[in-house]
């Protein structure tokens, strides 16, 4: 039943029209745009893109990706103005102390939730969290989520195609 439903959505050409630069492009704009990079990436393979290729293009285009929303925090953009009038003043002082206490643990975590992800890196630019601490655990984290996302993209495709 969930197999019928999910079949039309990742075999729609939308997904794969713009191929492995639609991937980088939706990997590095996923704070802006916020569309499931593991759909895009599940369509290309079942289109029968390489896995590797996938991985590498969508660990790449995912940690530029942290790099941008780190500085839109840094400089204080106005993603961050607008995440500020959605939640209390309180919410975003419990995000900065829990920032300040779990550092690179909270930042390495949340880089496998969607949506999580891109607000902890903004809130982490916001901290001037330490940069090259960030880019390291930010990376790792992103590197390892494209992986599972391959991994497990793949193997919900050979079950579907049984």
């Amino acid at each position: 039943m969930l197999i019928d439903f999910l079949r039309p959505i990742l075999e729609n050409p939308f997904f794969v029209k713009y191929g492995l630069l639609g991937l980088f492009l939706n990997a590095v704009f996923a704070a802006i745009v916020p569309f499931p990079i593991v759909v895009t990436s599940t369509a290309l393979l079942l289109e029968g893109q390489s896995e590797i290729m996938v991985f590498t293009v969508m660990s790449v285009g995912s940690v530029i990706g942290g790099i941008v929303t780190y500085f839109i925090g840094y400089d204080g953009g106005k993603i961050y103005t607008i995440l500020r009038k959605t939640h209390r003043e309180d919410h975003h002082q419990k995000s900065f102390e829990w920032l300040n206490k779990y550092g690179w643990s909270i930042i390495f975590a949340l880089s496998w939730v969607p949506i999580l992800t891109e607000i902890v890196t903004i809130i982490a630019g916001v901290k001037k969290y330490n940069f090259k601490k960030f880019v390291i655990v930010m990376s790792v984290a992103r590197v390892a989520s494209a992986f599972a996302m391959v991994y497990f993209g793949n193997m919900f495709l050979q079950y579907i195609k049984t």
